[in-house]
């Protein structure tokens, strides 16, 4: 008999390289999101002023704390329009 080398079975098929995935679109937002977003601003803009006043010159937690989501309610409004 003659030498027969190991049988792994059959050959690998090449690579398959996967489909690329597509960037989600973003929803546009409607009129009235942007509206609402825009007089929001124009409101917190000055509240988020006097708190920073009031914050210096009484600084207490609740201050602190109001300032905090005032600022970040302001900063959400004005760049994410």
């Amino acid at each position: 008999m003659g030498y027969y080398p190991p049988y792994h079975g059959p050959p690998r098929p090449p690579y398959y390289h996967p489909p690329k995935k597509h960037k989600k679109k973003h929803r546009k937002q409607p009129f009235w999101w942007k509206k609402w977003k825009l007089a929001c601003s124009q409101i917190l803009i000055p509240l988020v002023c006097f708190q920073l006043f009031r914050t210096l010159i009484f600084p207490t937690s609740f201050d602190v704390m109001l300032l905090i989501i005032l600022v970040s309610l302001t900063v959400y409004c004005c760049f994410t329009c």
